[in-house]
């Protein structure tokens, strides 16, 4: 049996001379600015980052889930690194995000948008054994107040 040992400290610099950090239980920063998740409470409004699989025979899978994100959000962009996009949501500068992604995009990123006070979580359940913290398949991540609506609208598809 693999036992999975959860990140507890993590850090990433962004090419904007910028220093996201993070120690589990004590928040997430920002260089020196302790981040705080956006207040965003209507999907509608919000801005929603997503990127595309490497393999184009995976993207076809993403497509209707991108329209209909697109057709229930105010918009969407593509940063260009799951873990930034991640870390822009804890900044406050995007409010939601979906895609499947390794855990090594997402792991270390997923902790300081827990810090901020950002919720995470996946279209469908998570297999036994597997810890949610780890498990890419189809992730969410967002502001908790549009989160249940972002799951609600990509289930539907």
């Amino acid at each position: 049996m693999r036992k999975f040992e959860l990140l507890r400290i993590h850090s990433a610099t962004a090419p904007l001379e910028e220093f996201f950090h993070v120690i589990q239980g004590e928040g997430s920063y920002l260089n020196a600015q302790r981040l705080q998740i956006t207040m965003q409470t209507e999907l509608r409004t919000a801005l929603i980052g997503t990127g595309f699989p490497y393999n184009r025979q995976e993207r076809s899978k993403l497509i209707p889930k991108f329209q209909k994100m697109l057709e229930n959000c105010g918009d969407i962009r593509r940063i260009g690194a799951a873990s930034l996009d991640i870390c822009w949501i804890a900044a406050g500068r995007i409010d939601g995000f979906f895609e499947t992604l390794s855990p090594w995009d997402f792991a270390a990123a997923q902790l300081v948008v827990r810090e901020a006070g950002g919720k995470i979580g996946h279209i469908g359940e998570v297999p036994p054994g597997i810890p949610p913290e780890l498990y890419g398949l189809d992730l969410i991540v967002g502001a908790p107040a549009i989160f249940d609506e972002m799951q609600q609208v990509l289930r539907s598809v």
